[in-house]
């Protein structure tokens, strides 16, 4: 990346992470932005397909280690950038409450952040659902997951536009989203595919 594309990289991780933790009310003890790696050093450390962009994630005897790689040409991209950040906070989050979380469960997570920060933001909410394509890096295991996450996801945020259509839906909305980051795994998948909480 550029001296530029570094400066806005980090910004952009900066401020979708306190987006977030205000959004959710959440206390994450670690800054994302400061964690950002070389794609192409990740690249060369991971052995296999990886994605454009990422989470690096590694327990060691206890501890847990994280990175986030952001890929030249997705550093502008706003979707790439909240999704992986919002990897990097859930696992961070979820970490410093000692709760287990699954990878589909982050990838559930992100697409609902993609969702409610579109839609923050003024932007088209419901468009990542609609206007995408696989990427062939993917495995059959992980492709599974990632149609999985996105399904649920897709069933979920069509679900909170029904029940909270306007601006003054907001704080409805916002409380119930909180309840939703907090549930557990099979919990959040299956209150996903129904569209809503009970």
């Amino acid at each position: 990346m550029t001296g530029a594309q570094i400066v806005h990289a980090r910004r952009s991780v900066r401020e979708t992470q306190r987006a977030l933790a205000s959004v959710y009310r959440l206390e994450v003890p670690v800054d994302a932005w400061r964690f950002l790696l070389s794609a192409a050093d990740v690249r060369e450390m991971l052995p296999g397909a990886t994605p454009r962009s990422g989470l690096v994630a590694c327990e060691e005897d206890g501890e847990l280690f994280l990175g986030l790689y952001l890929d030249p040409g997705d550093v502008a991209c706003a979707d790439t950038v909240v999704e992986e950040t919002s990897h990097f906070v859930c696992l961070a989050w979820h970490a410093s409450q000692r709760r287990p979380v699954s990878a589909l469960t982050l990838e559930l997570q992100s697409e609902v952040d993609r969702y409610l920060l579109a839609r923050l933001r003024g932007r088209d909410a419901l468009g990542h659902f609609e206007g995408f394509v696989w990427d062939d890096w993917m495995d059959a295991e992980t492709r599974d997951r990632y149609e999985r996450a996105h399904e649920a996801g897709r069933c979920y945020c069509h679900g909170l536009e029904t029940r909270y259509p306007g601006r003054a839906d907001l704080p409805g909305l916002l409380e119930e989203l909180r309840r939703f980051y907090r549930a557990p795994g099979p919990a959040k998948l299956a209150t996903a595919h129904a569209g809503g909480l009970a």
